[in-house]
């Protein structure tokens, strides 16, 4: 006899299978879109009146954005890590070998990263999703939505 946590498993399980379509493959690619969580708007917009609403948000131009971006390796400062974003919205990695970027976009103010982790049988593809708090042509400044408030990366352009 089957306990009631054990029934409600058994129920899960199946009823995954069935929305999955299980197709009998031993590796699964499951992804986890964290652009899909809540966040509290990054445009500190402000009403002036009733009829008119101010935007502070940073306007990017997607254009800055292509190139290869690097920061120091924490604890190695001589090792540089970091990604490219290429002009088809292909990403890749700079020296982060278990990390593996795919894509990127931005909408308004926030660069979407897909990457995976290249090693693990179960790929598990995430959607990195950073606000763009500085873009200048040899800095960038990124603050991950999950991340403590004040906390940012700093990337300088490579050549």
């Amino acid at each position: 006899m089957l306990n009631v946590f054990q029934k409600a498993g058994l129920l899960m399980l199946m009823m995954g299978m069935v929305a999955c379509g299980n197709s009998g493959k031993e590796e699964e690619t499951y992804v986890h879109d964290s652009s899909l969580l809540s966040i509290a708007d990054s445009s500190n917009a402000i009403v002036s009146d009733s009829t008119t609403a101010v935007a502070d948000t940073l306007h990017i131009d997607t254009a800055k954005l292509i190139g290869k971006w690097i920061q120091p390796v924490q604890g190695l400062d001589k090792e540089m890590q970091g990604f490219q974003l290429k002009k088809n919205g292909v990403a890749r990695s700079i020296n982060m070998y278990t990390l593996v970027y795919e894509r990127w976009q931005v909408l308004r103010d926030t660069l979407l990263l897909w990457n995976h982790s290249d090693g693990v049988r179960d790929i598990t593809t995430i959607v990195d999703t950073t606000i763009i708090r500085e873009l200048t042509d040899t800095s960038l400044v990124l603050f991950p939505v999950k991340a403590a408030e004040g906390y940012t990366e700093r990337y300088r352009r490579s050549k």
